[in-house]
């Protein structure tokens, strides 16, 4: 898989308009995972203890009710629950192929968003702006 530097994944929607300060403190959350098809992200229902930032493949978001939508943009995220109450999982995440992500654990994401309010409101405002752009699954 491709390999992604600092300066690259700077670039990511999600971090763009980031101080250099404040990206140096996300970075130093960011895990790298690679993912195998078939692999479940999430379940509904669970505490949402990650998020997650696409790098690479297919993913899948799937409700009980039988809706669902698929990612595979590099950069769009999965998991914004883990930031956003009450931090519960939504929907299923299931990867359709092998990929790679950006995990980040939700507690120390929401630490950081906490004690930096600046910080804090750049990146729910762009979460926000992020899952408001997805396909209508109704």
């Amino acid at each position: 898989m491709q390999h992604l530097n600092a300066e690259e994944l700077k670039k990511l929607s999600i971090f763009r308009e980031l101080l250099q300060e404040e990206w140096e403190a996300v970075y130093a959350l960011l895990n790298r995972l690679k993912i195998i098809e078939g692999e479940e992200l999430i379940r509904e229902g669970d505490w949402a203890h990650t998020f997650f930032i696409i790098l690479s493949g297919h993913f899948m978001i799937h409700y009980k009710d039988g809706r669902a939508i698929t990612l595979n943009k590099k950069g769009d995220i999965i998991g914004w629950s883990a930031v956003i109450s009450p931090f519960r999982y939504t929907a299923n995440v299931t990867a359709l192929t092998a990929g790679e992500v950006l995990s980040i654990e939700g507690d120390r994401l929401l630490e950081l968003l906490q004690a930096n309010a600046e910080l804090g409101e750049k990146l729910v405002k762009k979460i926000n702006k992020m899952v408001s752009r997805r396909p209508a699954i109704d």
